[in-house]
This record gives C-alpha cells, sequence and structure tokens, in this order.
C-alpha cells in the first residue's frame, strides 16, 4: 500500500539535499565525519535540546534515581554524539570497502550464527537501536547470508538511498510492509533474518520487562521463532574507540516448554531477548537510543 503513495515535490528537494549532504560527507576522511557527526549530536542535545527531558526522565527511571546529575547528563550527551556519529557514518557506506570493514569490525560469537545454519533452519537475530546498528549490514562481507528487515520511510526516494547503502554489502532487503512472504522464503533458504525489535509497539505488542518496567514490545521475532523452529540469536553492535564496531551475537534464547499456550511461549521469548539488551545497555548506556518514547504505551492494567 505505501509504495502507491505520491512523490510529492518536497519530496523531492528533500531527496537533492539528502544526497548533498551525503556527497559532502562522503568527501571527507571517515574520522573528520564520525566526529562531525559527533558535534551535530552534541548540539542537538544542547542548545537545541530535542527531546531533553524525554531523555533524562528514560535515563533515569531506567538506571535508578540514584545516578548523579553528571552522570545524567554525561549519558545523554553521549547518546545523542553516538545518534550524530551513527548517521554521518551510515551516510557513507557507499565509501566503505570489504578492507574496511575488515579492519574496523568484529564478530564475536560468530560460533552461534555457524551452528545455526549448520542446523537448516536459518536464524531470526532481533537486536536494538545501539551503537550503530546499520553495521548489521556488514555481516555479509563475512560470508553470512543475511536479511534486513527495515521499515519504509515516508519519502520513497529517501527510502531507496537507504536501502542501497544496506544492501550494498550484499545483504537482502524485505520492508516491512507485507513481509510475512518475505521472512518465510529467507528461513526456508538458511538465511540470517535481522530486525530492531526494541522500540513502543503499542496495543498490539507483548508487553515484557525492560530496565524495570513493562514495555510494549513487537512481537514478530518471538512469533516466527515459535511457529519455525528457527533460533532467537539477540545481537547488539558495540562501538568501540577510533571509529570500530564490534558486533555481538548472543546463544540461542532458550525454547520454553512446548505445552504451555503459544502466546505464553511467544511472551517467554520476547522477554528473554529483552533481558540480552537490557545488559548491553546497562554496560553502555551511552550507546542507546534513548530519544524515543520507549515505554509509551502502557499495560492495560495501568491505564
Amino acid at each position: 500500500m505505501a509504495r502507491n503513495r505520491k512523490t510529492t515535490m518536497s519530496h523531492r528537494l528533500e531527496y537533492a539535499g539528502v544526497r548533498a549532504f551525503q556527497g559532502l560527507l562522503c568527501a571527507l576522511p571517515a574520522g573528520a565525519a564520525r566526529e562531525l557527526g559527533a558535534a551535530f549530536g552534541a548540539f542537538a542535545w544542547s542548545p537545541l535540546g530535542i527531546r531533553r527531558r524525554v531523555v533524562l526522565e528514560q535515563i533515569e527511571r531506567a538506571l535508578g534515581p540514584d545516578i548523579s546529575a553528571e552522570e545524567l547528563d554525561r549519558i545523554a550527551r553521549e547518546s545523542y554524539r553516538n545518534f550524530g556519529r551513527m548517521t554521518f557514518e551510515f551516510a557513507r557506506f557507499s565509501r566503505v570497502t570489504a578492507a574496511d570493514v575488515e579492519r574496523t569490525v568484529s564478530l564475536t560469537g560468530r560460533e552461534h550464527l555457524d551452528a545455526a545454519l549448520e542446523a537448516g533452519k536459518g536464524a531470526i537475530i532481533p537486536s536494538g537501536h545501539f551503537g550503530n546498528w546499520e553495521y548489521y549490514a556488514t555481516i555479509a562481507t563475512m560470508g553470512y547470508p543475511i536479511t534486513f528487515l527495515v521499515g519504509e520511510q515516508h519519502n520513497l526516494l529517501v527510502d531507496g538511498v537507504m536501502n542501497r547503502l544496506r544492501a550494498r554489502f550484499g545483504g537482502e532487503i524485505v520492508p516491512m510492509t507485507g513481509s510475512l512472504k518475505g521472512i518465510f522464503r529467507a528461513l526456508r533458504s538458511n538465511r540470517l533474518v535481522l530486525w530492531l525489535s526494541d522500540q513502543d509497539a503499542g496495543k498490539r505488542g507483548v508487553f515484557v520487562d525492560f530496565l524495570g518496567r513493562p514495555a510494549s514490545t513487537p512481537y514478530g521475532a518471538g512469533r516466527f521463532a515459535e511457529s519455525t523452529g528457527a533460533p532467537l540469536l539477540p545481537a547488539m553492535i558495540v562501538r568501540h574507540e577510533g571509529g570500530r564496531h564490534e558486533i555481538v551475537v548472543n546463544p540461542p534464547v532458550p525454547v520454553p516448554p512446548e505445552e504451555l499456550d503459544t502466546d505464553v511461549r511467544v511472551q517467554q521469548l520476547t522477554q528473554g531477548y529483552t533481558r540480552v539488551f537490557e545488559e548491553f545497555i546497562r554496560r553502555y548506556p551511552e550507546q542507546y537510543f534513548w530519544m524515543h518514547r520507549r515505554w509509551k504505551t502502557r499495560p492495560p492494567a495501568a491505564e
């Protein structure tokens, strides 16, 4: 349905601006572009103060009231800086080579991917908006067949730019709209299916505990794992100094007992990978995307 939208003049102007900005960033050295992105992120935090109240409230409630004002400010500011770096790095993907990937991206937990592919059912890799999540695209250069489930941007011209960048390393793109067949096909073809599953899912989501509060979470990853037998391999990308990134693939989420109701099994699978997300966020809180209103939807009993 989304593909029937018309491209307006404002879309074309936005596209032209994105392409011009992308060209500028590609003309810069990687380190300079990365730090320019950090500066833009810091500017969005202060003086612009974009979603400042939301970010501070969410960090404080997630990490505890004992956090100092100085530490709270540091985490929030660095989160904005990380998002700026991530955005500018992604815009430069057309300049990133396989040699660059080999030098700057490491893969921890490769054995979990290998075991899943050996079993022949593919794997579902839920992840979050953490570090530079776009760097999952580089897994394809390491010899792994990967499919990305992605949301569609309102501006389809810009959407095309983003998906070409994601696919340039050899990965497959499946739009979120009408994704059911694409996901089943990928798993039957013994591929790794990755999608971000850490944002508010509204009233249709499954509620799990996330950083001490019930959070509406997309149920898709758990539902596909429950129905296909594909393992859930939660992953996060950790940013390190000097523009290096570590893709960390974790062990499979334990499979709930078969005698449980399907919805209960899906909820337990979703809680299982959400706990992994929590571990990384508590360890590197400045790398999480706190600007999203993660706990916007309240469970029915709380309304």
